[in-house]
Order: structure tokens, then C-alpha cells, then sequence
């Protein structure tokens, strides 16, 4: 059987999703965890500059957000890729940055249809259309992240991200869009599998830096294997071992017991970075 579309941080998962009402920069999600509706407040940097929120134009903004996401997800639904670029455009034409659009719009889209599968409301075809609608999605997003790359690059010694999915999660979208949302903050990352980090983690080049290993579980499952991989990582030599945060639909769905040594984070907030 096929398993839920996972997100490795799901944001928004069965939560309102806040957004800033100046800027419309995506902030996060915040009780109570029920449903997609959007919220506004302001981010950090807004809530300094003190913006009149009651004006016409700041109101225009959230309908307006609030218009896209829903005409996104149906677009979704019917897998007209076609509906989805405009849509996008006008997104970043009332001021989202790309990146908000991934982590704002398309990982809850992906939960809530991963969601929809398990409650038998969705087929598997109707799953699998709307993933590869997703990817497709994603691939035009990142095309004009990059147009538009925000942040600068960390040094080196910063420390790097090895992002995962869980032995048996073949679901790579929201993975791949926690991986650009790093890049976006000027993260460096890498993606490896089962087979290759601990490789990857015993390259002299990074022995000696920080490293965080994030790792999407989806099923229940899956955590015989997970448990098994952790252990492995975790006999490493001091060097070599990251930091390691687990993530996903198990961990949202409290489905996955603690790990020692090992960070659950049931959405993007736990890696404690802004």
C-alpha cells in the first residue's frame, strides 16, 4: 500500500497558517491544529516597522493570498498544471517570495492530500496525480528561486544539512522543499540516502565542521529501520557525528517513539532556525 504524501517539516499540517500581513512572508503555523485556514500577524522585521495594517492595500494582500492558495490547491485536484504558473506569478506579484510559496502553500497541499488518502477520500491514482502535480510545481518555483536567490552564502564552518528520507519513504517532495528552504537561508546541504551517509558523514572535508542530519519518516513502519540507521550513525568517531532531527508525518502523528540522542520535530520551528 502505498503511504501518505510526507512532508518532512509538514508546516501548516492540520493548523492555521500565518502570514505576515505587510510583507507576506509565510511565518509558520499556530494553534489551534484544525484546519488551513490563513491567518495574518507580522514578522519580526514588519512588527519594528509599525505598518498601518488596517489600510486597504494590506487588506487587498491577504484576500488575495488567501484566493491563490485555494486556487492552487484545486488546481491541484484537477492536475491543471496549466492553472498553476499564473498562479504562482500572482503570488510573487502581491510580494511572496518563492520560497513561502513551497513551504506556505505546497507542503500543507501535500499533507492535507496525504491526509485525504488515509481517510480512503482520495484513490491512489488520485494521490499520485496530484504528487507529480506537486513536483512539477516545485520544479517552476525553484526556477524563479534561483532567479532571485535572497540570502548570502555561510561560511564553511557554519556547518552543513545531510537531508533523508526514512528506509522505505520514496516520497521526495517535501524533502526536496525543505532542502531548498535551507538553501534559501544560504545553508549549504546535501541529500544522501541509507547507502551513502555514513560516508558522507566520514568525509575528512566536513569531519570536523557541525553537521545536522534530518530525516523523513512517514510510517510507523519504518522505525525499525530508522532505529537501525541512527544507531549505526551514532557509532561514529566524534567528528563524524551530526546532529539529528527526525521528522515527518510519523512524528507529526505522534506515531514514533523517542529516540535517545535524537530530536523530533513535528514541524520547521524545532531546528531553531528563523
Amino acid at each position: 500500500m502505498p503511504e501518505p504524501t510526507p512532508l518532512m517539516w509538514p508546516l501548516g499540517s492540520q493548523s492555521v497558517l500565518k502570514w505576515c500581513a505587510h510583507c507576506q512572508q509565510f511565518i509558520g503555523e499556530m494553534r489551534p491544529y484544525a484546519d488551513f485556514s490563513i491567518t495574518h500577524g507580522l514578522c519580526r522585521k514588519c512588527s519594528g516597522e509599525q505598518p498601518d495594517l488596517l489600510s486597504g492595500d494590506e487588506y487587498a494582500h491577504a484576500v488575495a493570498l488567501r484566493d491563490i492558495f485555494q486556487a492552487l490547491f484545486a488546481a491541484g485536484r484537477r492536475s491543471d498544471f496549466d492553472a498553476a504558473g499564473p498562479l504562482v506569478d500572482n503570488a510573487i506579484a502581491v510580494h511572496c517570495r518563492p520560497v513561502d510559496i513551497l513551504i506556505g502553500m505546497i507542503a500543507p497541499m501535500l499533507y492535507e492530500i496525504g491526509n485525504a488518502w488515509e481517510r480512503g477520500t482520495l484513490t491512489v491514482a488520485g494521490e499520485h496525480e496530484f504528487t507529480a502535480f506537486a513536483e512539477r510545481v516545485v520544479d517552476l518555483v525553484e526556477a524563479k528561486m534561483r532567479q532571485a536567490w535572497s540570502q548570502p552564502a555561510r561560511h564553511a564552518g557554519d556547518g552543513c544539512y545531510l537531508l533523508m528520507n526514512a528506509p522505505g519513504n520514496i516520497h521526495v517532495v517535501g524533502i526536496r522543499i525543505l532542502g531548498l528552504w535551507l538553501q534559501n537561508q544560504g545553508w549549504r546541504t546535501r541529500h544522501v540516502d541509507d547507502l551513502t551517509v555514513l560516508d558522507v558523514l566520514s568525509e575528512p572535508a566536513i569531519a570536523g565542521e557541525p553537521k545536522t542530519l534530518l530525516v523523513s519518516i512517514a510510517l510507523r513502519e519504518q522505525c525499525d529501520a530508522v532505529a537501525s540507521l541512527i544507531e549505526r550513525v551514532q557509532a561514529l568517531p566524534a567528528p563524524s557525528r551530526p546532529n539529528i532531527f527526525l521528522g515527518g508525518y510519523a512524528v507529526k502523528t505522534h506515531l514514533v517513539p523517542r529516540i535517545p540522542g535524537v530530536k523530533l520535530a513535528a514541524d520547521i520551528s524545532a531546528l531553531g532556525l528563523d
